[in-house]
């Protein structure tokens, strides 16, 4: 590769620090608009048992004070000076910005109440975007091999947790909105769409998982989702799903412990002359 080259695929693109500047603005609205909701919106978020047999304890929701906080630092972290290369912070900028801006749609979404279909529409919307910013993060490892280490922590920290518990609330979200038309939550059709959404929450940590290359984070976070629906259900004497959603956790665990083993053998693989 030519100098040039080289230094072109470096230097920051014209549009670099405003596009970050727009993820840094998006990431704090994410206070601003959490504040409103509490504030204005006319409905509480529910949670627990007495809900839905699939919603962990509220006191779980306080994983959102973290998700924020370093979803923040992260936007922070990338608006200053030394933190300019091109590259996968500006190819980060459109998933990202897309996953905060949604998480206030989200919130207007539920202001209309949690069993409204226009909460699955946002929800999916944000998914796929982390899971987009997830294979673009494990196609660099290269490059944040490179960076300062608070860069790569924060933006492996704040994605891991951000996606592993959006990509769970989405399919309890889910299980609200079928409750909502109607749908039992006892007897054998009420266990058995209920252990599909389970069977679904797990199969796409796991998919995760794999875009990720075994993220601890994302597996963490995930797991402490299905930990929750376990402990509700379970509270409220829904063995099964409870066993579902612990079987869900095993399975996230162990996908992760071989992602992460086949990836490191790989490097090692390609390291070795």
């Amino acid at each position: 590769m030519s100098t040039a080259a080289a230094h072109s695929s470096t230097a920051p693109s014209t549009n670099s620090f405003a596009g970050r500047a727009v993820v840094l603005i998006l990431a704090l609205g994410q206070l601003v608009s959490n504040l409103m909701f509490t504030l204005w919106s006319p409905r509480d978020l529910q949670s627990g048992t007495e809900f839905s047999p699939l919603i962990p304890p509220g006191p779980m929701f306080s994983i959102w004070a973290a998700i924020i906080t370093v979803s923040v630092l992260w936007a922070i972290l990338q608006v200053r000076p030394s933190a300019q290369q091109a590259g996968l912070r500006d190819r980060l900028v459109v998933p990202l910005a897309i996953v905060y801006a949604t998480f206030a749609l989200w919130l207007a979404a539920a202001s209309l109440g949690q069993q409204s279909p226009l909460t699955l529409v946002v929800f999916v919307v944000m998914v796929g975007a982390h899971y987009v910013a997830w294979r673009r993060i494990s196609a660099a490892r290269e490059e944040t091999a490179q960076w300062k280490p608070i860069d790569r922590v924060v933006l492996y920290v704040s994605q891991g947790l951000y996606a592993g518990w959006t990509s769970m609330a989405f399919f309890v979200n889910i299980a609200t909105v079928v409750q909502g038309t109607g749908a039992p939550i006892d007897g054998t059709w009420g266990t058995t769409w209920q252990l599909l959404v389970v069977a679904a929450a797990a199969g796409a940590a796991i998919a995760f998982v794999f875009a990720s290359r075994g993220s601890a984070w994302y597996a963490v976070a995930s797991c402490y989702a299905l930990v929750g629906v376990a402990i509700s259900s379970g509270g409220g004497g829904y063995a099964v799903l409870a066993a579902a959603a612990v079987v869900g956790v095993v399975l996230v665990v162990v996908s992760t412990i071989v992602v992460r083993a086949t990836s490191a053998r790989r490097d090692r693989s390609v390291a070795t002359p």
